[in-house]
């Protein structure tokens, strides 16, 4: 994977180890060789399996590192949460077995077990699995499930947070309205949210109001460069001197004003310039429109 993943997977797993309530492997005075760790782990020492899987991981052997993060989240005693599981999850998502990683915890929540559903959601969403989440927290939200951590703000506001992350504010905004309006006083965390993404979403409509008026003023130049041509056709058909008299030097002049006002935003904006099968026709044509009328007019006089 590249460079930013493996930062975000160690700064997880740093944050894991702190989080876990085991005494720092820095400071122990147990021996830092491989053979001890492994043994640690054997004994069921959470942060030595993940140690190992962390080395193991950093060489390059994922079958070895994935078997010490599965023993891990399986031996930790989690108190709820799965913060244990969190490498675990991860680097089978990289491997593409999250569905078989997740398995277990998957059937421990549809046989009932909302506290896994919760926190197997909270661990989907650091591994940036969202709509998996989604799908538990839609329902707990639903239920008004409680968290056994009483400091956390439950299932309803994580969803709506990880909606906003995602750019969801619609959603993310019916979702804090409903917990706030539920419980003004228990889900305060909601409540505040609702004024910020009601904001975001204020500011992402003036901004894409601007950018539609902008991009109905730079189309109508290129708008022009195709029709001018067409118009020039239909005046040349005419006759009328008047009509010949535009053709020879304002028609091409609003040709090429068009074209200039819009080739700065076609070079930022197009890739391939399938835009030039018209115009470069349509520019042509306007020329050879004006040839034809300085050559009635001289005709004509």
């Amino acid at each position: 994977m590249g460079f930013s993943f493996r930062c975000g997977l160690w700064m997880q797993v740093a944050g894991i180890l702190l989080a876990i309530l085991f005494p720092s492997i820095v400071h122990s005075e147990e021996p830092h060789d491989p053979e001890a760790y492994r043994s640690e782990c054997s004994n069921g020492r959470t942060i030595y399996c993940i140690a190992i899987g962390m080395e193991e991981q950093k060489a390059g052997n994922l079958e070895t590192a994935l078997k010490h993060y599965k023993s891990a989240c399986e031996s930790h005693s989690s108190r709820g949460h799965l913060r244990a599981c969190t490498p675990f999850l991860s680097l089978a998502r990289q491997m593409k077995r999250l569905d078989s990683a997740s398995a277990g915890f998957e059937e421990s929540c549809k046989g009932g077990n909302d506290t896994v559903c919760f926190y197997l959601a909270k661990e989907y969403f650091k591994i940036t699995e969202f709509h998996r989440g989604f799908v538990h927290l839609e329902r707990l939200c639903r239920d008004d499930f409680h968290p056994p951590d009483k400091d956390d703000y439950g299932p309803c506001y994580h969803l709506g947070i990880n909606l906003k992350k995602i750019g969801d504010l619609k959603r993310a905004e019916k979702i804090f309205n409903f917990d706030c309006d539920r419980d003004p006083i228990g889900a305060k965390p909601s409540c505040y949210q609702v004024a910020e993404v009601q904001l975001l979403i204020q500011n992402g409509k003036a901004s894409g109001e601007k950018k539609i008026k902008e991009l109905q003023w730079i189309e109508a130049a290129a708008f022009g460069v195709v029709m001018i041509p067409f118009l020039s056709l239909f005046l040349l058909w005419s006759g009328k001197k008047i009509s010949l008299v535009f053709l020879r030097v304002p028609a091409p002049a609003l040709t090429f004003i068009c074209w200039i006002l819009w080739e700065p935003h076609a070079r930022q904006e197009l890739n391939l310039r399938a835009d030039l099968f018209f115009i470069t026709p349509a520019i042509f044509l306007t020329l050879l429109t004006a040839w034809s009328a300085h050559r009635r007019l001289k005709a004509i006089h």
